[in-house]
């Protein structure tokens, strides 16, 4: 197993749903076992204390993060200091005295199946949705376009050629350049600072959803660039919509993820000196 799916395996046994579930399930053994060694007097009593503890956390962490209301808190949370980029403050900065010379669209994952046609390769639909965004915006702008997603293992094509063929076949758009290195944000940021700097570009457009904004900007402006973030898909919209905004959901259960996944991301990039 390479580096990059032990880094998958662990994130995930650190999030829901299993995080909270591998908690709850951890206090009930705790306190399977207590109430073996019931006569062992005060010692039994204090493991079952922790044992009921885990229990009781876990389940509760097990419903909030996956109930829309808890997982749109979570969302808002990785969401903050993040504004869409709107077409008026588009143009006033094509027009100003440094205008961005490109827009940067960050691969969001990629799909395979055999029985998919024309191509059994494309990308999922996190990807798709930036590739919308940035298109749309290099329509708006005139900006030549680069797409940065490194060759997921096991896979024959980089995201970033597939991300390529996308923007053609559907979009009718081609892109300048292609970034197809990388295996992380921060290696989207570095790799992207290379390209780019090389063609005499330092300020971008940077597109991507709105809980990963953040992170990505930290990186690509650690690697020497200027972000004008372009920011879509804003998940933390809080609304308490009658008794459904309490009760689980699968969407809720991703969105979490997601919003906890950049959480422990962006600590990890601080930690290692990447923002």
């Amino acid at each position: 197993m390479d580096l990059v799916s032990l880094r998958w395996l662990f994130s995930n046994l650190l999030l829901p749903p299993a995080a909270p579930l591998l908690m709850a399930l951890a206090g009930y053994a705790i306190l399977l076992a207590a109430g073996a060694g019931a006569g062992a007097g005060a010692r039994g009593g204090a493991h079952a204390r922790v044992g009921r503890a885990l229990l009781v956390a876990g389940l509760a962490g097990a419903w909030l993060t996956s109930m829309p209301l808890g997982a749109q808190l979570l969302a808002r949370c990785v969401e903050t200091d993040v504004v869409a980029l709107t077409d008026a403050r588009l143009r006033e900065e094509l027009a100003g005295p440094t205008p961005p010379g490109a827009i940067v669209i960050l691969a969001g994952g990629v799909t395979h199946d055999a029985r998919e046609r024309p191509h059994r390769d494309s990308v999922n639909a996190t990807t798709l949705q930036r590739l919308a965004q940035g298109a749309r915006l290099a329509r708006a702008s005139g900006l030549p376009v680069l797409l940065s997603g490194g060759r997921p293992p096991d896979r024959d094509f980089s995201e970033a050629m597939l991300m390529a063929r996308v923007l053609e076949e559907s979009m009718g758009l081609s892109a300048r350049w292609l970034e197809d290195r990388s295996r992380d944000t921060a290696g989207n940021a570095s790799e992207t600072a290379r390209l780019l700097g090389d063609a005499g570009v330092r300020r971008i457009v940077l597109v991507t959803q709105a809980y990963h904004m953040r992170r990505a900007r930290a990186a690509f402006e650690a690697a020497g660039l200027e972000v004008l973030a372009a920011p879509h898909g804003f998940m933390g919209g809080v609304k308490v919509d009658g008794i459904g905004s309490f009760l689980p959901s699968a969407g809720a259960v991703r969105i979490s993820w997601l919003a906890l996944h950049e959480a422990l991301g962006l600590g990890w990039y601080w930690a290692r000196g990447h923002v």
